[in-house]
């Protein structure tokens, strides 16, 4: 069933609101119709691709719809995250942050992503991404940027855009035409280690804190993180003599970096707890894993897939500890997981680069609009399939893997009186505080969990608890969704109380009956506007 944007309940606007578009006009150079003219170049772009390739007419009529939809988020999205880059910037003129190009297209994709999964459209990722030309990784940069643009996207839709963000971090990401190469090559051909990207507090070992990285979660800037880097740089070299001397705290590939130890490290905890692995032997394995991504990511990541280092890790580390754990049975618990693929443990690459460095060499000319390529697709890296070789994980590890890690592994042998390598530290496992959602864009209306037992801290606002707070809140809420008005320029926030599944019911049903009302008013007061899609 198609689900219709939700983040206004009011009818929705193809274009720009007039919020926007003083936005646009703060600019030093009014971008209003380079954005409109990129976004009906977009679309029709992925109409004209399904209507070659489809030959549906529902489909094609399908497609219309979900274009329509992905203008309507892509100006709500834009409209946020524009706003918050003035506030945070302090300055209205953001002419470089809405002409970035790449950043925009990406955004575009995104909105066409949420609504292709929205309304089950048959255009599975990464197509979507090999019709516009643009690399996974990229794009992955933009997915959070949705997602907390507190417009009201479906639950369903939210858990998709997280599945496309861990495909990019598993894969997409590591394939041999990917820009991520160019930044690893900058940063002395490594990846970054766990401990220089994740906060101290992130990590199970607390005490080795020598190194500060910046706490920012990824994400949270419209702009790309490069991109943004170059500003602050201006801006501390006009306060600092020797900002410009001073290393990058935070980069894209430091941000891209923790993403992926954190997506692994509960991974590889997960498949610990099946297997009744300890967690000595965890740490062990999770050391053994890091090393393969910062020292040997060239030899052995290329157009292959995380989980296939994290299960020869395993194995590899148990067998030196002297732990019977059988490959076949790391595989069989990792494909009894979810969302885990088959083909990760049939389909791994074995041979086929021309130089086994070459992605560090001068190869790579950061070209990588060609096309976007797949993990069971052959790389443009290579001359050509015949010298493509692919086999099975076993197969990959006796022939690739274990040449290349062994002697690391073997330093993790047990011996009388032996001293082992340090063991790196482990992601700790957290829970992040649940999301409120935002009733309708025109009012600062939330509703967000919370939990009696350990209240929140105090809000900003207007804050009305179910079964705690006076009616006179209530009443107050009320006002400002009948008046359009918002007292003192306050949020409201409506926190649902965490309790026993019958209570929560009950705040579910409380949820439904405010969202009817503030659907009723809104719509009643609009209902004379009409809704433009008109792509032409």
């Amino acid at each position: 069933m198609a689900t219709e944007p939700q983040g206004n309940l009011e009818k929705p606007r193809f274009g720009p609101s007039d919020r926007l578009s003083a936005m646009f006009r703060a600019c030093s150079r009014d971008p209003t119709e380079a954005i409109k003219t990129r976004l009906r170049c977009i679309l029709h772009t992925f109409l004209q691709h399904l209507k070659d390739n489809a030959g549906n007419e529902k489909i094609s009529d399908l497609a219309a719809k979900c274009c329509c939809e992905a203008g309507v988020w892509y100006y709500r999205i834009l409209e946020n995250r524009a706003s918050q880059e003035r506030k945070r910037l302090g300055i209205c003129d953001i002419s470089v942050i809405l002409e970035n190009d790449l950043a925009q297209r990406c955004l575009v994709a995104c909105c066409l992503e949420v609504t292709i999964s929205a309304n089950q459209l048959p255009c599975d990722f990464p197509l979507l991404l090999q019709i516009f030309n643009l690399a996974p990784y990229h794009f992955y940069k933009v997915i959070e940027l949705v997602v907390r643009a507190e417009v009201g996207l479906p639950r369903g839709v939210v858990r998709h855009l997280a599945q496309v963000e861990e495909k990019v971090l598993e894969s997409l990401a590591w394939t041999s035409d990917s820009p991520l190469w160019e930044e690893i090559k900058v940063n002395e051909g490594h990846l970054p280690t766990c401990q220089q990207v994740m906060p101290p507090t992130r990590l199970e070992d607390p005490k080795r804190t020598d190194l500060q990285p910046d706490e920012n979660l990824p994400g949270v800037l419209f702009l790309p993180v490069d991109l943004r880097a170059e500003l602050s740089a201006g801006t501390d070299q006009q306060h600092s003599p020797s900002a410009v001397n001073r290393p990058r705290r935070s980069s894209p590939l430091h941000l891209f970096a923790r993403k992926v130890y954190s997506l692994m490290g509960i991974r590889l905890r997960e498949l610990c707890s099946i297997m009744g692995i300890s967690d000595e032997l965890r740490l062990k394995i999770w050391t053994c894993f890091e090393h393969s991504l910062v020292y040997c990511c060239t030899d052995l990541i290329v157009d292959r897939h995380l989980d296939q280092m994290l299960m020869c890790a395993m194995y590899i580390m148990a067998k030196i500890t002297k732990v019977e754990i059988p490959f076949k049975h790391i595989m069989k618990c990792y494909k009894s997981q979810p969302l885990a693929c088959k083909s990760v443990c049939r389909n791994v690459l074995i041979s086929g680069r021309e130089t086994e460095n070459s992605l560090t060499g001068n190869n790579n000319n950061g070209d990588y609009s060609d096309s976007i390529l797949t993990p069971n697709t052959p790389s443009k890296h290579y001359p050509g399939p015949c010298q493509e070789e692919r086999g099975n994980l076993i197969y990959f590890y006796n022939q690739v893997y274990s040449r290349k890690m062994q002697h690391f592994a073997k330093q993790f042998a047990p011996t009388p009186g032996g001293d082992t390598p340090p063991l790196s530290p482990y992601p700790r496992q957290w829970k992040a505080s649940p999301r409120r959602h935002r009733l309708s864009s025109n009012h600062s209306i939330y509703i967000s969990p919370y939990n009696a037992e350990t209240p929140p801290p105090c809000t900003p606002g207007l804050c009305y608890y179910f079964n705690s707070s006076p009616s006179k809140c209530l009443r107050e809420i009320n006002n400002m969704i009948k008046t359009g008005r918002s007292p003192n320029r306050r949020s409201c926030v409506v926190l649902l109380e965490d309790g026993p599944p019958a209570r929560r019911r009950r705040l579910e049903v409380l949820q439904r009956q405010l969202r009817n009302v503030v659907n009723d008013r809104v719509a009643r007061r609009d209902q004379h506007q009409a809704f433009p899609v008109n792509l032409a």
